[in-house]
């Protein structure tokens, strides 16, 4: 079972990785437009997840939330009307079908409803706001991927090394220590200073405090990503999001930590020109 597993994760690395880079480097026009695309879909298919998990099986709603990105892509002035209007409307059916059970569970429902809108849909607009900037280029985009993924990378080295001999401070994700956050971290911040050093010029010129404060935030933020789908997978009773993506699970299984780190990246990124 490890072997296959194993296996899995590594086909998946070796096609995904490759063909992502294709989609950075070689298509960048129209705003990224092939890579936007793709961010739609997973959109979709976390939508469909997240669905999945707050309501044990795939609401109408959930291919209404995964147009947020969409709309940001083409009509990026109107994303707050949009999440304003689908919130709205997603409360006020409650007032209908909450009927069948005298609106009992009306209150938890719309919570529900909230969370789909804004995870993963609302928080993937930022990854198109991102590529939508005027100074950004793919070097920057990979500099996203390269703190998300080294963190992740990074904290399970140093996991399974130092684990043992530190604490595992959250029950929600037992297997997860100190010492990988600790690792983590630090390597996510080196990661940050040496990538913009050596490529200064394509990634706007941050200044050193800039970098070390990407790099730890990233890692944070990243972290907390992981944390809170576990959190979630955790609730609804279930080891996994979904099974679509050989070895790794589901869409949100894949994307946990890029979808909490979006909305940082972007913010930082964006003032290094200011």
């Amino acid at each position: 079972m490890f072997k296959s597993n194993l296996a899995a994760r590594i086909f998946t690395c070796v096609v995904g990785i490759p063909a992502l880079f294709a989609l950075i480097f070689l298509l960048p026009q129209n705003r990224f437009m092939p890579l936007s695309i793709f961010i739609f879909i997973l959109s979709l298919g976390g939508s469909i997840e997240m669905s999945k998990l707050l309501f044990k099986k795939v609401v109408p709603a959930s291919f209404l939330v995964w147009i947020l990105p969409l709309v940001e892509y083409f009509l990026p002035q109107y994303t707050g009307f949009a999440l304003i209007i689908i919130l709205s409307v997603l409360l006020f059916t409650e007032v209908i079908s909450g009927e069948k059970e005298e609106f009992k569970n009306s209150i938890t429902n719309g919570a529900k409803l909230v969370l789909l809108t804004v995870y993963p849909s609302y928080f993937l607009t930022f990854l198109i706001r991102l590529l939508s900037l005027e100074h950004i280029t793919p070097y920057a985009v990979v500099l996203f991927l390269t703190l998300v993924f080294g963190n992740d990378i990074f904290a399970y080295v140093f996991g399974m090394l130092f684990g043992k001999y530190t604490s595992h401070p959250f029950k929600v994700s037992p297997k997860k220590s100190m010492a990988g956050f600790i690792g983590g971290f630090v390597c996510c911040v080196g990661l940050s200073v040496l990538y913009c050093s050596l490529l200064s010029d394509k990634v706007s010129s941050p200044s050193l405090l800039q970098m070390i404060l990407l790099g730890a935030g990233m890692s944070v933020f990243a972290n907390m990503g992981d944390l809170v789908e576990s959190v979630f997978k955790r609730s609804a009773g279930v080891k996994d999001s979904g099974n679509v993506v050989p070895g790794r699970g589901g869409v949100l299984d894949c994307i946990d930590s890029v979808i909490f780190s979006a909305p940082f990246f972007y913010l930082m990124y964006a003032g290094f020109a200011v």
